[in-house]
């Protein structure tokens, strides 16, 4: 099994209240294991599995299974390892599941890992490995036990959990914070079909290694998120964001994804986000009992311990080794879980090359097909980056090809030099051209102020005050003519109140040609306060 990769990892607990979890728990691994074979050793000898047993070569699979049990007045461990063959391809591959229980307290502890192995003697072409997917048993465990891990509130679930009402936003953004939630979780901004039906299927998809919740579509509740939530941490309208466990050493806020199910790259990304949780990402509870290995390591550990020594020196030497022990074992298991930050990080990391090489290519392929159709080198159209608003609009025009940035808008950018905010500006127009359009011409969204402050942090405006609309000469000043036709440029984005670090982006919907016309970026258009001052 050296060349083993993970399929499927868990941990977590089961409440033991009754004292049966134990023997319900090895009572579902035994149902799995009989509904895959027909040897009639596995069917008779229930209690040799349930205490040791060490069954090869089964009949018609040819699969072995080895358990063994750890008995103690602090706690009871048992372990099974099964090795199968692959039902597809033969012995090309062969299939492990390491199940491990261990009683602690009240509560039974439960580890599970399924892995594959290729064959190494097959020397046929490259294999493509398997998507991971939840284990049967996994399910079995959880539809009859409470399963939790880190605190008995936080449950492990097959179905979402639904946050409606004003007054459980706070339990929310606590359940997102707490250092005691070890397992990571989903959050869905919006309860809209489409997102309760994709919650649905990744709850499904990810159970045993995370939960997902819903929050639904309230203002009251929104409001209540927002006061108790970070700014970092805050999922905008209409996504979801994978929060991984807290962690006082590391947590860095990019570490907690975010997606829209909406986006061009959600069909490429998804799969990422399955494999990445359950194949990658390790889910450790304190104490598990992992392998058949570590129950036989407990059993001869409890030997020594029993054993009479001769001589004080020879009983410091044996104090010593079992300190020297524990201390490797501590170190093991901060190693697990520093393995499972780094695996964490380098799926973040690759799926943000993955988004900037899509985006490349995604720019790439609307420069090659725009105008006369001739392919155009990226990297001649930005050599460096803008250090001026009125670069930002020049730029503007040959990056954002749902956008038309309209002369008036290059000039009213030439007007502002002095301008700071030209990070800020760029990132204004990137959201006009991706979320605005959307919204506007691909969901016909009602609530544009609303949603695309959530989705972008930025604010609109969709018109003027009464004030203003009361002025001819102030509304004068947002007429745009262009391409022979007249367009209102009242609607606007802004950004900060003050010169040099004020902008505004005023622009309007050309709904036959399909496209966002940008007609000012620069300073505010005078409005009836404005001209008051």
């Amino acid at each position: 099994m050296y060349n083993a990769t993970t399929h499927y990892q868990t941990s977590f607990r089961v409440n033991d209240t009754d004292g049966d979890a134990m023997m319900r728990l090895k009572a579902a691994v035994y149902g799995w294991v009989v509904k895959k074979e027909s040897d009639r050793v596995v069917k008779q000898d229930k209690g040799g599995f349930f205490f040791r047993c060490n069954w090869a070569n089964l009949y018609e699979t040819h699969s072995t299974i080895c358990t063994d049990t750890f008995l103690s007045k602090d706690g009871n461990a048992w372990a099974m390892r099964y090795t199968e063959i692959d039902k597809e391809c033969g012995r090309k591959r062969f299939w492990y599941s390491d199940i491990g229980l261990k009683k602690e307290g009240a509560a039974v502890i439960v580890s599970v890992r399924v892995a594959f192995a290729w064959n190494a003697e097959d020397l046929s072409h490259e294999h493509e490995d398997p998507n991971p997917s939840v284990p049967v048993v996994v399910r079995y465990f959880l539809q009859k036990n409470h399963v939790f891990s880190g605190r008995s509130e936080f449950r492990l679930l097959e179905k979402p959990i639904p946050f409606n009402e004003p007054g459980v936003g706070k339990a929310l953004c606590n359940f997102i914070q707490s250092p005691e939630r070890r397992y990571p979780l989903v959050v869905f901004n919006g309860d809209s079909a489409e997102q309760v039906s994709e919650a649905k299927k990744l709850a499904r998809e990810l159970t045993g290694k995370c939960m997902v919740a819903i929050i639904a579509t309230n203002i009251e509740l929104a409001e209540e998120i927002k006061l108790f939530l970070p700014a970092d941490y805050r999922i905008p309208f209409g996504q979801f964001r994978v929060f991984f466990p807290f962690s006082g050493r590391r947590n860095s806020p990019v570490r907690h994804r975010w997606y829209d199910i909406h986006s061009e790259e959600y069909a490429e990304q998804r799969q990422g986000i399955v494999n990445g949780l359950l194949r990658n990402h390790s889910l450790l509870e304190a104490g598990a009992v992992e392998t058949v290995e570590e129950v036989r390591r407990l059993v001869a550990r409890d030997e020594l311990m029993k054993v009479k020594v001769e001589s004080p020196d020879q009983q410091k030497q044996l104090h010593e080794f079992l300190e020297e022990h524990a201390r490797v074992a501590a170190e093991r298991d901060q190693a697990k879980q520093d393995a499972s930050f780094f695996a964490s990080e380098y799926d973040r990391l690759d799926d943000e090359v993955n988004k900037l090489e899509w985006r490349c290519k995604d720019y790439e392929s609307r420069l090659e097909t725009s105008g006369d159709g001739a392919a155009v080198d990226v990297a001649t159209l930005l050599p460096v980056l803008p250090t001026s608003l009125a670069q930002v609009a020049e730029v503007a025009v040959k990056f954002f090809p749902r956008l038309v940035i309209t002369e008036a808008a290059v000039e009213a950018a030439r007007e502002y030099d002095e301008c700071k905010s030209i990070a800020e500006a760029w990132e204004m127009l990137r959201h006009l051209n991706e979320a605005m359009y959307r919204m506007k011409f691909d969901e016909g969204s009602k609530e544009i102020e609303k949603t695309f402050q959530d989705r972008t942090g930025y604010e609109v405006a969709m018109k003027e005050g009464p004030s203003t609309k009361n002025d001819k000469k102030l509304m004068d000043l947002r007429k745009l003519m262009h391409g022979g036709r007249e367009y209102d440029i009242s609607p606007h984005l802004k950004h900060g109140n003050k010169e040099p670090k004020l902008v505004r982006i005023y622009f309007a919907f050309d709904e036959k040609g399909k496209k966002i016309v940008v007609g000012h970026i620069g300073r505010h258009i005078p409005n009836a306060t404005t001209k008051t001052m």
